[in-house]
C-alpha cells in the first residue's frame, strides 16, 4: 500500500476521532450545565457516571473502525491510530477549552 494510503486512513481515522471527541464533549456540557451546584458524594457519583458514559463512547468508536477494517479500504492501522489520537489530543484540547471558560 503506498503512502498516500496510510496518510488517507490517518487523516480519515483523525477527523473520527474528532467527530467522536466533539460529541463527548456536548456530553460533558450536558452534565455541567445540570450539576453545577451539584456538592458531596452526589457529584462525585454523577462525574464517574460521566466518565464511564465518555470512556463507552470512546470504546464504542475504537470497535466501529476495527469492526469495519475489512469493509473500508483504508490501512487498518493508520485509521485506528489517527481515531486514537482524535479521541485523546482534541478531548484534552475541548476539556482545556471547557476549563479555561469556567475559570473565567
Amino acid at each position: 500500500m503506498s503512502a498516500a494510503m496510510y496518510i488517507l486512513g490517518g487523516a480519515a481515522g483523525l477527523a473520527f476521532g474528532t467527530l467522536v471527541a466533539y460529541l463527548n464533549l456536548l456530553i460533558t456540557k450536558r452534565y455541567l450545565n445540570r450539576n453545577k451546584n451539584n456538592q458531596g458524594p452526589e457529584g462525585t457519583a454523577a462525574a464517574m457516571g460521566l466518565t464511564f458514559i465518555r470512556q463507552l463512547v470512546n470504546i464504542a468508536a475504537l470497535a466501529i473502525v476495527f469492526f469495519m477494517r475489512n469493509i473500508v479500504p483504508l490501512p487498518f492501522i493508520a485509521t485506528i491510530i489517527g481515531t486514537a489520537v482524535g479521541l485523546t489530543v482534541v478531548s484534552f484540547f475541548f476539556v482545556w477549552r471547557i476549563s479555561k471558560k469556567s475559570a473565567q
